[in-house]
Formats: C-alpha cells, structure tokens, sequence
C-alpha cells in the first residue's frame, strides 16, 4: 500500500500531464505556474552567479564525469553509470561513483556505500541507485552525499580515484566537471515542458547548452520522427554537442532467489518465458517502457502492478501481488533489478506458487559510441 507521500506524487503526476479535471484541478494547477515561474527565476539566477563568478565552483583533484537530465523521472542513468564506470575500470583507472543517495536513511556528509571490495550499507541506508551500484560493480567503489565536493575530496583522499562518475548531476552546478552527459529518455522525452513543479522539467531547454554530449536512451522503443524531433531541439540548443544513441538490450532472467546471492548467478534464457502469460511489478520512472521491452520479447503481459518511483516493497505487498499474480493466471512474475533490492529478503527464501525473475539488462551504444569512448579516453589520459 502506497504511503501518504506517494498518493500525493502520484496525484501530482496524473495532474500535470492532464490526468485530473475539475474546478480544483484547475486551481492547482495554477498555483504550481505560478510556482514553475519563480523557480525557473531562481535556476536561471543561480546559474547566472556561477557562470559570472560570483558563486564558487569546486574542483576535484581528478577528472569528473557527469551524468544527468533535464527531466525528473527515469531515463536510464544507472544502467548507463554502470556501464561507464566498468568501461573506465576496465582501462585500468581507479574509478568512483558518487552518487547522492536519494531516500537513503543515511544521512551523513559521507556515506561509503562500497569500497570496491565490500558492501557496507543495506539497501535502506544506501538508497536502491546507490546499492544497486555497488552490488553490481565489483573494484568500483560507490559514495553518497548530498555534497559532491566532500563526497569527490574524500574519494580522492581515502579511495584513490582517478576519474569520478557524477550520478544525477546536471543540476549539481557547485563541482566542475571534464565532461556533461544529458541522457533524454525517447519515449518520454521532455514531460510536458514545463518547469518543476507544473510539469517534469528540471530546466529550461536553453540550459542544454551546457552539456558536451546527449545520450538519446531506449531508441528502440521510438519512432525515427520522435528521435528526429529530438535531435532537432538539442540542435536548436547545442550545435556542437556529441548525439549518442544507446538501447537497454535484455540480456536474461535471473530467478530472484539466485540474484539475490549476487555471485554468478545461474541465468535464465530469454527463449523460456517467450509466449507465456507474466505479470510484470515495477516502482520506476517509466515502467512503461519495462513492460514493453517485456512484450518485444514475445511474452504475453497478463496483468500489471505499477507502484510510484522508489517504493520500499513490505512483505504483505509481494504476497499481495504473487496472489493477482496466480488470480490472473500468469506463470510467473518479472521485476527489475532496481525493484530485486527493495524486495524484503523473507518473500525472497519463502516457498513462492510462481518463479520471480529479474529481468537483466544491458546498455549498449550505437551511433556515436566510438566518439564518446575516444573522448572519454582522452579526459582519463589527462590526469
């Protein structure tokens, strides 16, 4: 059962994007334009005293990788941090993910999540990003904190780092950065564009010029129009900015008693769940896209359950859905790996009437890639 936080982000949500209708509807929706233009005042403001000097920018003694988006939502960051991060360890260099620990209990200046070599946090104190970081980039270490100076200062003092990935940081303007990834999510490209809190947007769409390089996610799931909508705004924008195109590719399931062990875990092929009726369960930013990734698979959705971005799942709920699971006739239930670190561990060893798979994914780049990695390269070559 969703608390009383997420019953209001979910309202919200359905509001701005014209869901909710009515004299009170309308009403809201006015105070939170007038709410969107004093913010959008106060981002263009602060952004002006940094760009002017008047607000001071940190910088790390290493070089600084940022990942972000103009949006608030999902749009791939995590599959792409991890990606990113094994590439630059894989080169040989001491890479760090900082991430801020979104509703992580935790709340010190510094939090190390892991050192490359062990977990320190539970999914509770770390924040489901942040763990879900850790447990899947051996020889990376991952810290949280607000602060991303503090947080970068102490990796390089106490963990080494060379390179430094910035986790959700277009709008962290207090760090200097080598390099500024924007990931646009192409099937839910910008909301609605209007600033926070009327519609999605973290930014106005001038601030792209920022950014030395767009990473457009999920360009399977668009059409060739919407991608070319796309590129035609960031343009409008940012000329000179590298686009990069990039695809969440299914891999395989993985039962989620033998994902949850974490150490080579036995896989599942795609081909076992093709033409089976399922019941997909996710709290993501766009758990659409999930479940159509499910059904270009050839697998038959025969209910779904959706829950708002970063619900911490209680036992009674997984019992809740596992039941509507086999009301409904699906022959087993398909979760993300984001959603397997929020399961409470007692569903996870219980004896289950349905297989729980978590569906892995891969992020792999397409046009443009090679010119990302080369500028990449050539920023780690400079520490």
């Amino acid at each position: 059962m969703i608390n009383q936080r997420e019953a209001l982000q979910v309202y919200l949500y359905r509001l701005v994007h014209g869901e909710k209708h009515g004299l009170l509807a309308a009403m809201i929706l006015g105070m939170l334009r007038l709410m969107s233009f004093i913010y959008g005042l106060g981002v263009q403001c602060t952004l002006a005293m940094y760009r002017w000097g008047l607000l001071h920018r940190h910088k790390l003694p290493c070089k600084v990788i940022s990942l972000g988006n103009i949006t608030v939502g999902g749009t791939g960051k995590t599959p792409t941090a991890q990606r990113l991060a094994a590439f630059i360890r894989d080169m040989g260099y001491r890479v760090v993910i900082l991430n801020r620990g979104y509703r992580a209990a935790w709340k010190g200046q510094v939090g190390v999540v892991s050192d490359g070599r062990k977990i320190y946090m539970t999914v509770t104190e770390a924040g489901d990003e942040a763990y879900l970081l850790a447990k899947s980039l051996p020889g990376v270490p991952v810290v949280i904190g607000r602060n991303r100076s503090v947080t970068g200062d102490y990796a390089v003092r106490h963990l080494n780092a060379e390179v430094i990935i910035l986790d959700d940081a277009y709008q962290h303007w207090q760090l200097e950065r080598d390099l500024d990834i924007v990931l646009i999510d192409t099937i839910n490209v910008f909301g609605n564009n209007f600033l926070l809190p009327r519609g999605t947007l973290r930014e106005p769409l001038t601030n792209l010029d920022r950014a030395h390089a767009f990473l457009l996610t999920k360009v399977d799931q668009s059409t060739d129009i919407a991608r070319d909508a796309i590129r035609e705004t960031v343009r409008k924008y940012n000329a000179a900015a590298l686009v990069i195109e990039s695809t969440h590719t299914p891999r395989c399931y993985i039962e989620i008693e033998e994902w949850y062990k974490g150490v080579r875990p036995e896989t599942v092929p795609l081909d076992k769940v093709k033409g089976r009726s399922v019941l997909p369960f996710s709290a993501i930013g766009n758990p659409s896209s999930f479940e159509q990734t499910i059904t270009d698979l050839d697998v038959n959705i025969a209910d779904a359950v959706r829950y708002p971005d970063h619900h911490d799942y209680t036992m009674a709920e997984m019992q809740s859905i596992m039941q509507k699971a086999v009301d409904c006739g699906a022959e087993a239930l398909i979760t993300t790996d984001k959603d397997a670190v929020k399961i409470p561990s007692e569903f996870i060893h219980s004896e289950r009437p349905l297989p729980v798979y978590v569906l892995s994914i891969e992020v792999r780049f397409h046009e443009g890639y090679e010119e990302l990695m080369d500028m990449i390269k050539n920023i780690a070559k400079q520490k």
